[in-house]
């Protein structure tokens, strides 16, 4: 057994050494390999749980020699040896066969490779050492730099893996919630709280402000500001007047009943509680001011409900502000991958200024799969994408379907004929969609009836018969059928 201890992990060792080499794309591959690699997720917590095992009994037995059982130790050591071969060589088969990539997938990859290249030489010095009268000091200590090395690195690949299946911030939006960062300067105590800028102002943005900003301002109303506040909007009315809750048109629009259209926030967005309704209109009738200290307030009723209130808020601030410098991050780094692939990426304007729009720069590159992977981790960022004028075929819909945020995509120009429409259907926020001057198909066209919330199409210059877009228009009759070119962003 001591010979199988050492040289299959070294096998393995070796194994893990031609896994890194080999290709991360296969042109064709058998079923079977595919397969294969599809059981990835299902195994790969067995070595996980192994090694963790393997872990608590040789630091439990540095406390109590009872845990100190060789015998157990080997065992748990060589099944999760030969478990984390299989799970690695089921990830690189899945890898290459469903065309994965990406930032996160690399760094997945090879922090499996380290942590499997670590448990490998863990069993392999054990399984050397365990059995002599006196361990050599080299075997004692490479062996625990090794088990903590292997890990820390499992701890790293096991949370990209993680972030590929739930999100870049699986880990780490807990952690902010339970370890807050200390944004905010030095937290200021309550009694010298401002009641607008720390906590109405809190309120509004994210409550309101999403529609009501510089770049975004419903009925020309801004929210963003308390100076923006005491302007008027396209109904001539403030939104806040001091001291006066009649002609506030702010408070008008969040006491109206829920199914009236000019309610505030609008049906789709989370409404205000009570207490935040009670708080604003308690504010402007002190006279919406910004200077107004919590300690000032005498209203105790008032005061029960900021006490109440104030870790929600807290919570809010932190939330705005991670938001905020995460959109800022990532539009600087999709930035830096879009200008060499020519597109320009941008804040989109158009959509309450938290999402991004993408155009191609004039003369249009290629786009293929492999240019749309560089922009899939970074998916449900973008609201508008245009790639005008490009070589964009169907195939390429996969990628664009996976924008769950998108709500206008236009192809005119381009080369899509409609069979990757489909893909475009598992999108639930499509409004506008241009294919104005494509190959498309007639028969392709009759995917667009299952498009859930499809406002916009325009099909000027396609082949399509003019008899099957009014059938369409007639199955779908929200749809507008648009006979034009239509913008090119």
């Amino acid at each position: 057994m001591k010979l199988i201890g050492i040289v299959l992990p070294l096998i393995f060792i070796g194994g893990y050494g031609i896994i890194y080499f080999l290709p991360e794309a296969m042109e064709s591959s058998h079923p079977i390999l595919h397969l294969i690699g599809r059981f990835h997720p299902l195994i790969l917590h067995f070595p996980i749980v192994l090694f963790l095992l393997v872990t608590g009994f040789i630091i439990l037995g540095q406390l109590n020699t009872a845990f100190k059982n060789p015998i157990v130790i080997k065992i748990l050591l060589l099944l999760t040896s030969i478990l984390s071969f299989s799970t690695i060589l089921a990830g690189y088969l899945l890898f290459v066969n469903e065309e994965y990539g990406g930032k996160l997938v690399n760094n997945h990859f090879l922090g499996a490779l380290l942590t499997g290249t670590g448990i490998s030489l863990c069993t392999a010095i054990y399984f050397y050492g365990a059995d002599k009268n006196k361990e050599p000091q080299w075997y004692k200590w490479t062996f625990y730099v090794l088990l903590g090395f292997s890990n820390v690195s499992l701890l790293y690949a096991s949370h990209m893996g993680g972030s590929l299946t739930h999100g870049e911030d699986y880990l780490s939006d807990p952690l902010a919630k339970i370890f807050p960062e200390k944004k905010f300067g030095e937290k200021k105590p309550l009694e010298e709280m401002l009641l607008y800028e720390n906590m109405i102002a809190t309120i509004l943005e994210s409550k309101c402000a999403n529609c009501h900003n510089e770049n975004k301002s419903k009925g020309d109303l801004m929210l963003s500001s308390h100076t923006a506040l005491l302007k008027a909007g396209k109904s001539g009315n403030q939104a806040v007047t001091p001291h006066d809750v009649s002609k506030s048109e702010l408070i008008a629009r969040i006491m109206l009943p829920e199914e009236d259209e000019d309610r505030m926030p609008p049906e789709g967005k989370a409404n205000l509680t009570q207490g935040e309704i009670d708080l604003i209109t308690f504010w402007v009738e002190e006279g919406a001011s910004d200077t107004l200290k919590y300690g000032e307030i005498r209203n105790e009723v008032i005061q029960k409900t900021l006490q109440k209130m104030l870790p929600s808020i807290q919570e809010s601030q932190i939330s705005l502000l991670k938001e905020k410098e995460a959109f800022e991050e990532t539009s600087k780094k999709l930035k830096a991958i879009g200008a060499p692939l020519g597109m320009n990426i941008e804040r989109d304007k158009d959509a309450e200024g938290r999402f991004l729009g993408l155009k191609m720069k004039f003369p249009p590159q290629p786009i293929s799969n492999q240019e749309l992977l560089k922009l899939m981790p970074y998916a449900p960022y973008f609201s508008r994408i245009s790639l005008a004028s490009s070589n964009v075929s169907d195939d390429e819909l996969y990628y664009l379907g996976k924008m769950i945020n998108l709500e206008r995509l236009v192809l005119q120009k381009t080369a899509i004929s409609g069979t990757g429409l489909p893909y475009l259907q598992q999108n639930p926020n499509l409004k506008v969609l241009n294919l104005s001057f494509t190959p498309l198909e007639d028969g392709n066209l009759l995917h667009i009836l299952n498009f859930p919330v499809l406002e916009k199409l325009y099909l000027f210059g396609t082949p399509v018969k003019k008899d099957l877009i009014e059938a369409l228009q007639a199955h779908k009759p929200e749809l507008e059928i648009i006979l034009e070119e239509g913008p090119f962003y």
